[in-house]
């Protein structure tokens, strides 16, 4: 009988055990399913908001204050153009995980790309892709054309590139049709209307038919704005190149920090878009438009090739746009046939900083014994573009150093004057490359003048026989970091001003010759 309880005992403990092992097991189970679940249901969740639901872009933008300051913060990011393939419906479909056939580029604007925000466009990319290729050039798609005797036949389709990598200044993508734009994952999506045999495209569910509303444009503010010059070479002229076409019904999504560049800006930006601008970097909606514009096209420095641009604008439609933008009252310079006793304005650009004239009084003094008003008058950092605008506007003759100074001539009306005094050290083609073409591409003339070693203060920066007067190119052949600091931030100009004269009466003769034209 011994035995018999001792083997009792023993079966009664393995049965404990078992029941104990079993609750455990239970009990993990039950675990496991619960983070499955939530596993799948955050994965539709992400899925919804990102092919989902579209936002009417007149239903909700951000709001953020244009005059914050960027100190501090990054403006680098980057834009994850996609195309993706589905099946046509009535109804908008959005394809399950791993059933989607994408085609994806990457285009970067500012410095570098955030790394942060590249690895997450891309997860969210690769949740959704099942390959990848770049879209640099047509792709056939096999599609089925319907015969007069009813039966089916197979054709091949060239599809036109979504996106145009060709031009070395500028990478921009066209998209018609169904395009999503998300911008906190910095994404554009187009989904096309056709598959291919092997893209087992399914839907998992169904989203409500939805109004779309004007084009839109996502562009950077990047690089090197924040320099008067790029402001307008970089970033306004290619808007308007590429926005004007559209007559204010275009939405911009702009990806910046510098939120104060838009308030800087905010005339000329309403002028090309009767929209409420939508910051990209934050928008956590994703936006439904028919046709999307994603860069800006750039033809040549701070100019316009109307051969080039849409509907044959030019750089004088560009100036014509500012004065309607800021209401500024002059299109045409002075006539001084009409009343020779009136004075032609002439605005001098002073520089404060590098390359300034030393000589301003005496160089006044001679311009207004020429029978000249002069304005002496330059725009700082905090100066009111507005109000400055209307100062460049009044006069008909701008003078100044080589240097940013000169992008007013936007401003001035039309067959008015500019002189720009090119500094020494072999810098002609410099600064002829960025303000010559470009004032008269904007219906302006054109003049310069190069200043001699005399009139550098170099000559008091280094003996008569050192290469930086000798021998410029050599100076050049050291790189522009070089080159620039020589001849460019430690240089001043005093003019001599009995030499400058003879330029001062050909803009007054140039002021006549355009009444004779009229």
């Amino acid at each position: 009988m011994g035995y018999h309880k001792i083997l009792a005992k023993k079966l009664g403990q393995m049965e404990a055990r078992k029941l104990g092992l079993s609750l455990l097991l239970g009990f993990c189970v039950g675990v496991l399913t619960c983070v499955v679940v939530m596993s799948v249901s955050t994965i539709q969740q992400q899925l919804s908001s990102f092919y989902g639901v579209c936002v009417h872009p007149a239903q909700e933008s951000s709001t953020r204050d244009p005059q914050i300051s960027d100190a501090g913060i990054s403006s680098n990011s980057s834009v994850v153009v996609s195309t993706k393939h589905n099946s046509p419906s009535t109804m908008y479909s959005a394809p399950s995980t791993g059933q989607i056939q994408q085609n994806t580029l990457r285009l970067e604007h500012g410095k570098g790309a955030e790394r942060d925000r590249e690895k997450d466009a891309d997860e969210r990319v690769q949740r959704h892709s099942s390959s990848t290729t770049k879209l640099s050039s047509p792709k056939e798609a096999i599609i089925e054309s319907k015969q007069p005797d009813g039966t089916m036949k197979d054709m091949k389709a060239r599809e036109k590139p979504v996106c145009d990598l060709s031009n070395y200044r500028t990478d921009v993508c066209e998209m018609d049709g169904d395009v999503r734009v998300h911008g906190k994952s910095s994404s554009v999506v187009l989904v096309t209307g056709h598959q291919s045999q092997d893209s087992g495209v399914k839907s998992s569910w169904r989203i409500k038919p939805y109004a779309r509303n004007v084009p839109a444009m996502v562009f950077a503010i990047g690089g090197y704005s924040g320099n008067y010059y790029h402001d307008f070479t970089d970033v306004l002229i290619p808007l308007f190149i590429t926005s004007r076409q559209f007559d204010g019904e275009v939405q911009f999504l702009i990806a910046t920090r510098k939120f104060w560049w838009i308030g800087k800006y905010k005339p000329i930006l309403t002028k090309l878009s009767r929209h409420e601008i939508i910051f990209f970097d934050d928008d956590d909606q994703v936006r439904c438009f028919r046709h999307v514009v994603v860069g800006l096209h750039s033809h040549k420095p701070m100019s316009i090739d109307p051969a080039r641009a849409p509907n044959g604008y030019s750089m004088v439609d560009f100036s014509k746009l500012l004065r309607s933008a800021y209401s500024l009252e002059r299109d045409s310079p002075i006539r001084l046939g009409e009343n020779p006793a009136a004075k032609p304005r002439l605005l001098l650009i002073p520089r404060n900083g590098t390359r300034r004239f030393v000589n301003l009084e005496e160089i006044v003094r001679a311009a207004e014994k020429l029978d000249y008003e002069v304005v002496v008058a330059e725009a700082g950092t905090r100066t009111n573009v507005a109000s400055f605008t209307r100062v460049v506007n009044s006069c008909d003759v701008m003078v100044g150093v080589h240097g940013a100074g000169l992008t007013n001539f936007v401003f001035l009306p039309t067959d008015a004057v500019i002189i720009q005094i090119v500094p020494y050290g072999n810098l002609q083609n410099i600064s002829r490359s960025c303000f010559m073409e470009s004032s008269e591409d904007a219906g302006l003339h054109y003049l310069d003048y190069c200043i001699g070693v005399e009139e550098s203060s170099l000559i008091e920066q280094y003996p008569r026989d050192d290469p930086v007067f000798g021998d410029p190119k050599s100076i050049h052949r050291l790189g522009w970091k070089k080159m620039a600091d020589v001849y460019l931030d430690h240089q001043d100009v005093k003019l001599d001003v009995e030499r400058f004269k003879p330029l001062l009466l050909k803009a007054r003769h140039l002021l006549h010759h355009h009444h004779q034209r009229q």
